[in-house]
């Protein structure tokens, strides 16, 4: 069952194009490493914007404690994103451009509506903006996740996941 799940990622990879970030002159955009079983560059999967963007989509609607009023969000289902690196561990480890961090449970990726965003309101995210990626929580939709150890996994401006 892993080699098919490691074969199904590799097969993503190569659909999406997600080659090395320098090799198509794009920065990266997202690094997982860790227990990763499919990776694209020296044991990580290292994302531009293109491989990225060519993900499957999912739409959030929500507000957030750092926005006014409701607020639409687009990105990739943080699920996808492990299910394309093979993600073997228990906990991402979140960085962002700062070195902020901050442990997720990867039993999180379950709720289909928890993404990693990188538009908001239709605009692609920009670091000022809390961009280019921010980990996203349905929080208008389950109420029961309006909670300070939600918002503290609600980490902007990632550049990296490890998985632990």
């Amino acid at each position: 069952m892993q080699f098919l799940k490691v074969l199904l990622s590799a097969l993503a990879l190569l659909f999406l194009g997600a080659a090395p970030s320098a090799a198509l002159g794009e920065p990266a955009l997202l690094t997982i490493s860790g227990e990763i079983g499919s990776g694209n560059q020296d044991g990580k999967l290292v994302l531009d914007r293109g491989a990225f963007e060519a993900m499957p989509m999912s739409i959030v609607k929500t507000e957030t404690p750092w926005t006014e009023g409701m607020v639409t969000f687009e990105g990739v289902p943080l699920k996808a994103l492990l299910d394309l690196a093979a993600a073997n561990g228990e906990t991402i480890h979140a960085v962002a451009l700062n070195d902020y961090a901050v442990d997720i449970p990867v039993g999180d990726s379950a709720n289909p509506k928890v993404i990693v965003a990188y538009r908001m309101n239709g605009q692609t995210m920009r670091v000022r903006d809390k961009g280019p990626l921010w980990l996203i929580y349905p929080l208008s939709d389950e109420p029961s996740l309006r909670t300070e150890a939600t918002h503290t996994k609600m980490i902007w401006q990632i550049k990296a996941f490890e998985i632990r």
